[in-house]
């Protein structure tokens, strides 16, 4: 299947296309020493125009090491701006200090202090004060008991292929669908500091270190542009970029896309592996890979099914799981037709960090204060990509300061609910003609009110 990597349909003309984005085995690790290629960071951590040397702190970062080791020799404003919410960062910061830098930053984000992103985030730390101290305690209940009916139905579906085979498969979808619900409950925790909560998203055979680099540091941040690796990665099965050459078989996409969500955790997992072979050195992987593991185990020994049979049924887990993961992950919002992808046309040559989210987002909006739909289907999705650091327990109480900024600054919040959600991931699949976000477009899609969540 034919990609095309023509460099010309960047979006802001100061970005310079990733080195390796193109390279046939993707992964983080090649994402990151792009990064280092272009960043203009010698070696050391960028923010803003400003080089530190952070190594001395890596051990004593409250997020864990991983943040900063993970980075290093790369531009990390971004980061910075978006994941410290308390003032601290700010003041630790002089310390490290080394000089100023001339090299141009490679990114079009702006964080201006009247700007949209800069002011909200103000808003959102004075609200933060208000709502009550113990919310995330929700969150908690709710990983831990889907952790409880894992180790329950696991075996249990096992046990019942033995007995009944209609029984079998139902307890066989159910097991998947809980495995599901607890690692996208899991992505909740690996945005957040070290927890052992954040281990539970490799039970399914993904990495919450790969992905905290993947999803937390690329996706997050470089939103549906050239950067985003997650977009990258997908390609060529899966190309939601926009370009007129976009072959037909890259456009039936939207058809097979089923088949392509189903093998996504195992081809994530084979290229994560092999990346590592490559690149032992610099590779994310760590004893909590052996947590893919515990499922097949736990039901062999629990379950009544031979090994063969056993390993049989997880891989359907597997490929029931992959699916719903990766369907619920691309409806969650980005991947619309009517979003900004690298190839359309941007508002400006540069552009507040904040917007660029809003721009990139028609936000999938299920039942509005469901806690248990927002933790385990990626659900306030905005607000999470704003503030990724927060509970999603936490994230409800934002909706009327967003909602007001949004007016205040002739910008919105979009939104759209599920099937038309996923008839339109399909569609930018098909897209070839580039959107213009100047002027009035915006204005053609729908947008919110508080009235719809439930304020």
């Amino acid at each position: 299947m034919a990609l095309n990597t023509d460099r010309r349909q960047i979006s802001f003309p100061q970005l310079k296309y990733p080195p390796l984005r193109d390279d046939e085995l993707k992964s983080t690790i090649k994402w990151i020493k792009g990064k280092q290629i272009l960043d203009g960071a010698e070696g050391l951590w960028r923010i803003h125009d400003g080089l530190y040397d952070l190594t001395e702190f890596i051990p004593s970062h409250p997020g864990g090491a991983q943040w900063i080791q993970f980075t290093k020799g790369t531009d990390i404003t971004e980061q910075f701006e978006t994941h410290h919410l308390k003032g601290i960062a700010e003041s630790l910061l002089p310390k490290y200090f080394v000089r100023k830098t001339t090299a141009p930053r490679n990114q079009p984000f702006t964080f201006h202090e009247d700007g949209f992103y800069k002011t909200l985030k103000v808003k959102i730390i004075e609200k933060l004060q208000e709502i009550p101290p113990d919310l995330r305690k929700k969150s908690d209940y709710v990983s831990d008991s889907l952790l409880i009916a894992f180790l329950i139905v696991t075996p249990l579906c096992s046990w019942a292929w033995t007995q009944n085979a209609i029984i079998g498969a139902a307890l066989t979808i159910l097991d998947a669908y809980i495995l599901t619900s607890l690692t996208i409950c899991a992505h909740n925790y690996f945005h957040r500091a070290d927890n052992w909560r954040m281990y539970l998203f490799n039970i399914s055979g993904l990495s919450y270190a790969d992905w905290r680099i993947s999803h937390s540091m690329s996706h997050h941040i470089y939103t549906n542009t050239v950067y985003d690796v997650e977009i990258s990665m997908a390609e060529p099965f899966l190309q939601y970029l926009p370009r007129r050459d976009k072959s037909i078989w890259a456009q039936m996409a939207a058809f097979y896309w089923p088949i392509i969500h189903s093998f996504s955790i195992i081809g994530m997992a084979v290229s994560m592996y092999l990346s590592a072979l490559q690149n032992p050195k610099e590779s994310t992987l760590e004893w909590s890979n052996l947590l893919v593991l515990f499922g097949p185990v736990w039901m062999y020994f629990l379950g009544g099914l031979s090994l063969a049979w056993t390993l049989a049924l997880w891989f359907v887990v597997t490929l029931l799981t992959s699916l719903q993961f990766v369907m619920f992950g691309l409806t969650a919002g980005h991947h619309s037709h009517l979003n900004f992808f690298e190839g359309d046309t941007p508002r400006s040559e540069s552009i507040d960090w904040g917007i660029h989210q809003l721009d990139t987002i028609v936000e999938r909006i299920d039942t509005p204060h469901d806690h248990f739909k927002s933790l385990t289907r990626f659900g306030d999705h905005a607000l999470h990509h704003l503030f990724p650091t927060l509970d999603h327990a936490e994230l409800k109480y934002l909706y009327p300061i967003l909602i007001q900024h949004c007016e205040k600054f002739e910008s919105k919040l979009r939104v759209t609910n599920f099937y038309s959600s996923l008839i339109s991931h399909c569609k930018q699949l098909i897209r070839k003609k580039p959107n213009d976000f100047r002027g009035s477009y915006l204005r053609l899609s729908r947008d919110i009110s508080l009235r719809k969540l439930g304020f």
